[in-house]
């Protein structure tokens, strides 16, 4: 029912209830806005109040994504609408409060990003200004080089000779991993100069200007490598020569020397490769630039600036009388020699050069004379110039008459403002330009028509000359200082597009080919993965405690007294050449001398028993221990070894008489040599271990000495065991301590998988069919999957046939190659991050959680803007917390670049994305909206919901707790998810007890139900009532009647409570309601009676109405379950584990589809349907 006053109208303007919608959106849920903006007015959704704010201004301003989108979609409310107050769209709200799952939404409704507001700012430029205080950008910073033109000459570095509209990244530089700081564009060519001092040319190579010994052409930037020995600081280029600097200040020159430009003596008539300069002028003199032009080339020092080539004018000099129309070698400018001026940059073009002192004086060299163009602009940065016009007499062929350029010069301070001059006529003009907000520069580039400037935000800017205009014509005024009534020129600039974080900008002398320099978006982030401390020694230190002469994993047996230690043939033969060899004779019969040093019998379940009759067993276990983990007690310094002495004395009391005698007065019976006994570790006692230590333990410890080091010492060089001989030479044994004198650190254990191949004992076949030979020891100590599966009776512990895992055999390459040497080179060395990525997931399956680190480290290296917004979503479904970490901060960092790129997000990490922007910009802090105090109230919209009013409501949302679905699985599994309303209906006529629940067999996750091969696939017929099992339907149990201690004090707890509330009335409870749609109907029940119980105690189920559980135990009951015990064992151990975790898939399925993931009301049945044709599995939701 509608609220709204009856005089409104569709066309509603009244300006009451525009401050109503305004104040009322500032407060209340958006169930509650949607009610009240659908009944408060008819045209809610456009009303503005007095500044301008609309309902869908606020909606983007508080975030509320989903009254937006509603606006929009269902009210039409236009995402390009501005407010009064600033020219705001939504889109600049959703941006300025950091709302960027709203601000996705508009752009995917409609909006436009590149909209302006009254300042000219769009909401791409409210991201950027909202960086955080830490992102600054620099030229030393890690930058990548981007190119844009006509690239008709192949100058851009791509590859080819597409032109190119917006900025490109040059890849060839960031798959390498170079780092440029200057770049030059020509006309033919293009020079790059790397942070690390490397020159890289590309274009056309005729005349030698790329400096690579040849005239080829050179689609990508190659290294230079006649200047591979020189550290270069600065790279000069025209039209056919280029012109290098090194940080020692030699010059090194290369190209065409048409004009005699290169500077070289004598002069060639072109060079292929870099040569330096020499000069009479120069010795003793240190060039700190260089600059060039098509006809010059200039270089400066501190003191002076030298020019050669085309005399045309710009150098500086005048016409030479005998008719020398070239500069063959440097010569310094006299003009400019003087004690008092001292040089800091200088610049050139085709027909102009001009040069900037120290104090702040601009001279301009053109048509033989040296001007003064300006006075004390100090703090100079950079200065670059262009057109200019040289004597056409010099050179006829080439030079017209009237065929020069108007100069123009521009020069940046250190504040960031900017300069201009330009020529007209014959007279030199100061020239200013204006823009719609104050903005300040950190570089400049010029051209023959155009220019170009970077901000210090990284923005990027074009500017064209736009005619002349007086001060007071102009609106703002943004840089410099001038007198009234001067004349200008006027500059129009323009933002330039996907130009966002740039420290650098370059264009060539015409204007068709630019380059940007933009910092890496990698340089600020500071959340990088890390990977966690190797396990790999403690793995294998758990495989030696843990082993056992009963189990399936260990292939040999080690006895040394009456002490046995079960051991792995493997790793002894990785880590011993003593067993190496011994083990090695066994299948080459290469070394029988062995065969003298131990014994050979059988263990227990037939593996190789290894008898060791001088070593003493202490002595073994604490060789065994250096085998396993590279390390053992007596190589830590200070360690006291257990007095192994008191413990032999202790397990041999047993053998002497001790009645009427303390233990005191039978230890002082003892020779007083036994009282000094060694100090050696003893193994603690284990199951499936024979004696700790006896008569003969004892004995053999003794051989050694007192000193357990110089025993370990002999026994490491019987085994072999050279490292850890090494190591004992610079231990002692002082006064019971260990002391180490000199420490060596040994070498981390590595195992190689295609080492001693003769010992693999088990297989492993990728999906596409390549077989990898392994160890099953290392894979049970390394991974808790392979220990699971091959280390427990299942079937593919004991079968012959290979092992196949579903993945490839790339990836499961690397996965071994981790297991045996806890390191993943490939991995590191890899440039693909989908393989990565690939390789991560199955490390994530396999709980490998030290590999799935290193894949999050390696990704978030190749972190680029293309793939951002993919990893974070990759990273979010499998749980790598770190990379998505770094995601996140990437995409806060350069939100501005990777706005448009965001849709792929789904909403739940937007909405994540959005809430990490807010946590990294400190202002969003105090951008907040209150609540309006006279806002209506909405309470009394508290349960509307208008998806209820204006569709029905579906079946899917009645009970869930009466539902009941099957999915029958090609492999014959039947899987059902019972309802718990179906147990407590039909308790009290089930055999059925809380004890059988407790004790069913928990096999996989069948939560709570018996046996899947004891189960009875619930029966439907054609009404639609759910039917309850009754008693010859009931589960038994393979699992013994023997409860656990919480078991039993549940089911105390429960008889205590079914006494107390025996009393309370039944209630009807009928599953009319229970309406199922799994392709069945259900059969005919009755109500039946029920006790109400507490939903905070649902144990109380079993024993209400049921009778006492003492009664219901009997002895063939006993008997009949323990035969079907042994059954369902049986069966579980012919289970082939693939299968079981194709149930647990199934089951999660099931819970997922009904979205009761943490529901313990909600069980997981398991059945297994009879052989024979089965249906294809389909779903009917309800």
């Amino acid at each position: 029912m509608s609220l709204a006053p009856p005089d409104c109208t569709p066309k509603c303007r009244s300006q009451q209830h525009a401050d109503q919608v305004v104040a009322a959106m500032t407060g209340g849920s958006e169930r509650q806005l949607r009610a009240f903006l659908s009944s408060h007015c008819h045209n809610a959704a456009t009303l503005r109040d007095a500044f301008g704010r609309t309902a869908l201004h606020l909606a983007a301003s508080l975030g509320k994504k989903t009254l937006l989108e509603w606006l929009v979609e269902s009210k039409s409310a236009d995402p390009m609408l501005k407010d009064k107050e600033s020219g705001w769209t939504a889109l600049h709200r959703s941006a300025f409060y950091g709302h960027i799952h709203c601000l996705i939404s508009l752009v995917k409704h409609g909006g436009h990003l590149s909209t302006q507001d009254k300042e000219g700012l769009t909401a791409l430029d409210l991201t950027m200004k909202d960086r955080p205080q830490h992102v600054v950008f620099r030229n030393n910073d890690p930058t990548e080089v981007y190119t844009w033109g006509n690239n008709t000459n192949f100058s851009l570095g791509h590859g080819n000779q597409e032109s190119r509209q917006h900025p490109e990244l040059v890849d060839v530089f960031a798959r390498t991993g170079v780092y440029i700081k200057q770049v030059v564009l020509c006309k033919f060519h293009s020079v790059f100069l790397s942070q690390k001092g490397q020159v890289f040319t590309c274009g056309h190579g005729q005349g030698g200007r790329l400096g690579h010994g040849d005239e080829q052409t050179y689609l990508v930037p190659r290294m230079v490598e006649g200047l591979m020995s020189h550290h270069c600081s600065q790279v000069a280029a025209a039209r056919d020569h280029t012109v290098v600097l090194t940080e020692e200040g030699y010059v090194y020159t290369f190209g065409l020397n048409t004009f005699h430009q290169l500077g070289l003596a004598p002069p060639p008539a072109s060079a292929h490769v870099p040569k330096q300069v020499f000069s009479k002028m120069l010795k003793g003199r240190t060039v700190i630039g260089v600059a060039a032009g098509r006809f010059h080339t200039v270089l400066w020092t501190r003191e002076a600036v030298y020019t050669m080539g085309l005399n045309g004018g710009q150098l500086g000099f005048l016409l030479d009388p005998n008719g020398e129309k070239c500069v063959t070698a440097p010569r310094q400018v006299s003009a400019l020699h003087h004690k008092e001026v001292t040089i800091a940059m200088a610049a050139a073009s085709d027909g102009a050069t001009v040069v900037v002192t120290e104090k702040g004086d601009v001279y301009l060299l053109a048509d033989y004379q040296c001007k003064k163009m300006a006075s004390r602009q100090l703090n100079m940065k950079k200065v670059v110039v262009s057109g200019g016009s040289l004597d056409h007499r010099v050179d006829p062929q080439i030079l017209n008459e009237a065929g020069g350029e108007k100069v123009a010069i521009l020069a940046l301070d250190e504040a960031g403002r900017v300069f201009c001059w330009r020529s007209s006529g014959s007279s030199v003009r100061q020239c200013r330009w204006a823009y719609g907000r104050q903005v300040f520069m950190s570089d400049i580039a010029l051209s023959q028509n155009s220019m170009m400037f970077v901000t210090q935000e990284g923005e990027g800017f074009s500017g064209v000359w736009a005619g002349e205009y007086k001060k007071y014509k102009v609106s703002v005024e943004v840089c410099g200082h001038s007198d009234a009534g001067t004349l200008y020129e006027r500059i129009r600039i323009e933002k330039l597009p996907y130009v966002h974080r740039a420290v650098s900008i370059t264009m060539d002398s015409k204007g068709r080919n630019f380059g940007v320099l933009q910092a890496d978006p990698k340089t600020s982030l500071y959340e990088i993965p890390s990977t966690s401390l190797s396990l790999f020694s403690q793995h294998f230190g758990a495989l030696l405690d843990e082993a056992d002469e009963m189990d399936s994993i260990h292939d040999v047996t080690l006895q040394a007294g009456d002490r046995t230690f079960p051991a792995h043939k493997y790793i002894l033969s990785m880590r011993s050449e003593f067993f190496r060899k011994l083990f090695m004779s066994e299948h080459c019969r290469v070394d029988e001398e062995l065969d003298k040093e131990v014994k050979k019998s059988e263990d227990a379940v037939g593996c190789d028993l290894l008898i060791f009759e001088k070593i003493p067993a202490d002595m073994l276990e604490l060789a065994l221990k250096f085998i396993y983990t590279d390390s053992c007690e007596l190589l830590v310094h200070g360690a006291r070894p257990r007095d192994l002495e008191q413990e032999r004395l202790i397990s041999s009391l047993q053998d002497l008489d001790l009645k009427g005698r303390s233990a005191l007065e039978v230890y002082c019976s003892f020779p007083s040599a036994t009282k000094d006994g060694n100090k050696a570790k003893s193994k603690g006692s284990k199951p499936g271990k024979k004696g700790k230590g006896g008569k003969s333990d004892k004995v053999g410890a003794n051989e050694g000495g007192s000193n357990p080091v110089k025993t370990l010492q002999c026994v490491a060089k019987k085994l072999g065991l050279g490292s850890l001989s090494a190591r004992l030479d610079g231990v002692k044994y002082e006064n019971g301590k260990i002391n180490v004198v000199h420490k060596k650190t040994g070498n981390k254990p590595k195992f190689y998988q295609k080492k001693c191949s003769y010992l693999c004992d088990v297989t492993l076949k990728s999906e596409d069919g390549k077989e990898f030979p392994c160890h099953k020891s290392v894979l049970c100590a390394r991974l808790e999957y392979f220990n699971s599966m091959l280390g427990n009776p299942w079937i593919e512990a004991t079968c012959c046939t290979a092992l196949e895992m579903p993945t490839s055999s790339e990836i499961l390459q690397v996965i071994l190659e981790y297991i045996y040497t806890d390191e993943s080179p490939t991995i590191k060395e890899s440039l693909n991050v989908e393989f990565v990525c690939n390789v991560l997931v199955v490390a994530d399956q396999l709980l490998i959680t030290r590999l799935k680190e290193i894949c999050e480290v390696v990704i978030t290296e190749n972190l680029t803007l293309k793939n951002a917004a993919e990893l974070l979503e990759f990273a979010t479904m499998y749980n790598a917390e770190q990379l998505k970490l770094s995601c996140l901060q990437f995409i806060v960092l350069n939100m501005a670049a990777l706005l448009e790129a965001l849709d792929i997000l789904s909403n739940e990490v937007l909405v994540e994305l959005a809430a990490a922007y807010r946590r990294m910009i400190p202002a969003m802090q105090k951008r907040v909206i209150t609540p309006y105090p006279g806002a209506p109230d909405l309470s009394m919209y508290e349960d509307e919901d208008l998806d209820s009013v204006f569709s029905p409501k579906p079946e899917a949302e009645l009970d869930h707790s009466c539902r009941y679905a099957h999915l029958i699985f090609p492999h014959g599994l039947l899987l059902c998810s019972v309802s718990p309303c179906l147990l407590k209906s039909g308790k009290a006529n089930s055999t059925e007890s809380l004890q059988e629940l407790l004790t069913s067999d928990s096999e996989g996750s069948y939560m709570g139900v018996g046996s899947p091969r004891d189960m009875q696939s619930p029966a439907f017929h054609d009404r639609a009532e759910a039917s309850v099992r009754s008693k010859h339907q009931s589960y038994h149990s393979p699992v013994p009647a023997k409860l656990s201690q919480k078991q039993r004090k549940m089911l105390a707890m429960a008889s205590k409570e079914a006494s107390v509330e025996a009393a309370s009335p039944n209630i009807s409870f009928k599953l009319d309601s229970c309406c199922f749609k799994c392709g069945c109907t259900a059969t005919d029940a009755h109500p039946h009676s029920v006790t109400p119980v507490s939903p905070l105690r649902p144990w109380v189920l079993g024993a209400l109405g049921s009778p006492p559980l003492s009664s219901l135990v009997t002895f063939a009951s006993i008997v009949e379950e323990e035969k079907q015990q042994e059954a369902a064992l049986i069966r579980s151990r012919e289970k082939p584990l693939a299968l079981i975790q194709i149930e647990e898939r199934a089951i999660q399925d099931l819970l997922f589809h009904y979205k009761v993931h943490g529901n313990p009301d909600e069980l997981i049945v398991v059945e297994r349907s009879s052989r024979g044709p089965i249906a294809t599995p389909t779903w009917n939701k309800h």
